[in-house]
């Protein structure tokens, strides 16, 4: 053996390590865990597939060949609600108008005038306050008859006759109203003379007494009774310090010889 050594040591170096490692390697596979225990390795498998930290996928169903389920709805689909636009009024509104319109069949049917029985303004103090409190609307209110009160006869009216009251209701009505103006109001002085906190006083104290005053339209029977009381006490008073003057002036003047 030793000569056949020497007999090849002039042949090429790399087949005689060739030899020698074909004697001496141990084959070893890459993906084998040379520990005991250990799980054999996986054959080899196509990247499409496996499931990336996870077992391998054993599906053959084609794309083309799944039935794709429609996902559920987790979500409600909005609601769309049409804004609803108010009506126009032609008249403008009360804030009672809710309430007057279930009561303004009986305000209708109810005559403002008092009867001589039981139509005194006694009894139209002493009713329901509910009532009372209602304002009806401008529109639906007793409106002022046309010209100036007191003057019948150059284009204006009797307010006796435009109320239409009982006598004894007119009466009282009356009465108070020249009670109220003699202790609130100058009366030496005109209705547009007058201070305006003093005419709301005289306003609100009239239609405390009498509630169905509400039922006229701005109230136009208080302004009448204050504009012609107030008319004929300033008159008077201007009659009466014109004559003063007068006397006065006679008094100063000589007599003739």
């Amino acid at each position: 053996m030793a000569s056949l050594t020497r007999s090849h040591r002039h042949l090429d170096p790399p087949y005689i390590d060739l030899q020698i490692m074909r004697n001496t390697s141990k084959a070893v596979s890459p993906f084998h865990d040379p520990e005991p225990g250990a799980p054999p390795p996986f054959p080899p498998m196509l990247t499409d597939q496996l499931k990336f930290f996870g077992s391998p996928c054993h599906s053959t169903m084609l794309i083309t060949d799944e039935i794709l389920l429609p996902k559920p709805k987790n979500t409600l689909a909005p609601e769309f609600k049409l804004a609803v636009r108010p009506s126009k009024n032609t008249h403008p509104s009360s804030p009672y108008l809710k309430r007057v319109s279930l009561e303004r069949s009986r305000s209708r049917s109810r005559t403002p005038i008092p009867s001589d029985s039981s139509g005194s303004f006694d009894s139209l103090s002493d009713s329901d306050s509910s009532t009372s409190a209602a304002s009806l609307s401008e529109d639906s209110k007793i409106p002022k008859p046309a010209g100036e009160p007191g003057r019948p006869g150059r284009g204006g009216y009797m307010l006796r006759e435009a109320l239409d009251w009982s006598p004894k209701a007119y009466t009282k009505f009356k009465n108070s109203m020249h009670h109220l103006i003699e202790e609130h109001l100058d009366m030496t002085k005109c209705a547009s003379s007058q201070s305006p906190i003093l005419l709301k006083t005289v306003h609100d104290k009239a239609v405390d007494a009498f509630p169905d005053l509400e039922n006229y339209s701005e109230f136009w029977p208080v302004n009448d009774m204050i504009m012609m009381r107030l008319k004929y006490t300033s008159g008077r008073a201007r009659q009466k310090e014109a004559g003063m003057v007068m006397g006065k002036s006679k008094k100063h003047t000589p007599k003739k010889s």
